[in-house]
């Protein structure tokens, strides 16, 4: 694993993206509702539709060309430019529309990034232990997060037109765009199907993956509704300035970091399904915490809480590892993204009619709940393979 150059490349590549992603998406929300700017909570939560509709109906097509191409820079360093593009252009839109369009862009730069480097990871993986192998790398992107959220936002929170966070944002992917061309290799990879939709059809006979992309995006409606507003009801519930939001949320990713490796661990030993139900299950209690807690000490308890349930949530792509072969993975990686951002398309919007008509809290409750009925649906429905052992 460690021996791989690209496995290597693809863990600093994750940190370093996790140290972007870190900065601009807490602080984001916040500058929607700048007096500058102006949006309501409803229009905050149109816009985290634009994105989770543009998740929707990107990332199959995205993952099917790039399995059908055999080759995985070529997307990596395109989504990489254009999420610098996109990250760069929020300090010049403010109005609906204008961010509306911004929003578009910068998220066809991650999935177009995501897609293929989760693929061109799996590569890299031994059979006895994606899980541990997975979280081990994915735990670069933990890494990235916290020190964003709790060394970078109380600099940039000094700046208060935003220009340090979404010029610092876009100059890191610009990083991340030279890291790729330079270290990438990237051998190809060609499915012997004969047809660009032959990795699609493969996908989709798995009886276990339409199991887990179904109850993915039923526990998206609700985690996305809690994502588009964490940072919202932090400053407008509990009144914590921008530093003080970074560090609130920076403490998931600080407990992702052991739980990532350790969960990952588990699921290898232990098989995929028992691992995923209790993510999908303690992150929707996670939510439903949010929505109930009094002071910020018990919003506190549920960040610990969702870092243990966001490592979990990984061990998904160690179950597409274990059942798809890799010239296929692009199109896997794809449609676990889309069972994603499908729920997404319904949980931000009705969020924040929610959020503008009752109250931010009561969105978390309600977010909670589908959660929970994501890992219910889980529990009872999944039948993962037994754990892959190491051979004797």
């Amino acid at each position: 694993m460690w021996q791989s150059r690209d496995f290597r490349t693809c863990w600093m590549l994750s940190a370093t993206f996790g140290i972007a992603w870190g900065l601009v998406w807490p602080l984001r929300n916040l500058y929607f509702r700048e007096p500058g700017v102006g949006m309501s909570l409803q229009q905050v939560g149109w816009l985290g539709f634009v994105r989770s509709a543009t998740m929707a109906s990107l990332p199959v097509l995205i993952g099917v060309l790039a399995d059908g191409s055999g080759r995985r820079k070529p997307w990596i360093v395109a989504g990489f430019a254009i999420a610098s593009i996109g990250t760069a252009s929020y300090l010049l839109a403010n109005s609906f529309w204008s961010l509306t369009v911004v929003t578009f862009v910068s998220t066809l730069g991650f999935v177009a990034y995501n897609v293929n480097v989760n693929a061109l990871v799996t590569t890299t993986l031994h059979d006895h232990a994606r899980g541990r192998q997975f979280g081990m790398y994915r735990v670069s992107g933990s890494i990235g997060y916290a020190l964003a959220s709790l060394l970078i936002i109380p600099l940039a929170a000094r700046d208060s037109t935003y220009t340090a966070t979404f010029l610092v944002g876009a100059l890191i992917y610009v990083a991340c765009f030279g890291i790729t061309l330079v270290r990438v290799r990237d051998k190809p990879v060609r499915d012997d199907a004969g047809s660009l939709w032959g990795s699609w059809r493969e996908v989709l006979s798995e009886r276990n993956l339409v199991v887990l992309y179904v109850f993915m995006a039923v526990s998206s409606i609700g985690s996305s509704m809690g994502m588009q507003f964490m940072s919202n009801h932090l400053h407008e519930t509990f009144g914590l300035d921008k530093g003080a939001i970074g560090r609130v949320i920076g403490l998931a990713a600080v407990i992702e970091i052991p739980a990532l490796i350790l969960l990952g661990r588990a699921s290898d030993r232990w098989g995929r399904k028992p691992i995923l139900v209790f993510a999908f299950i303690i992150g929707g209690i996670r939510w439903s915490l949010v929505g109930f807690a009094p002071t910020v000490g018990w919003v506190v308890v549920a960040q610990v809480m969702w870092g243990l349930g966001f490592a979990g949530y990984t061990v998904s792509v160690a179950l597409v590892t274990d059942l798809v072969k890799p010239a296929a993975r692009g199109s896997a990686m794809g449609m676990l993204q889309l069972s994603w951002a499908f729920g997404s398309i319904i949980g931000p919007p009705v969020g924040g009619y929610i959020a503008q008509n009752v109250g931010l809290p009561v969105v978390f409750r309600v977010g909670g709940a589908f959660a929970v009925l994501g890992g219910i649906g889980l529990l009872l429905f999944l039948r993962p393979p037994p754990p892959v052992r190491a051979p004797t």
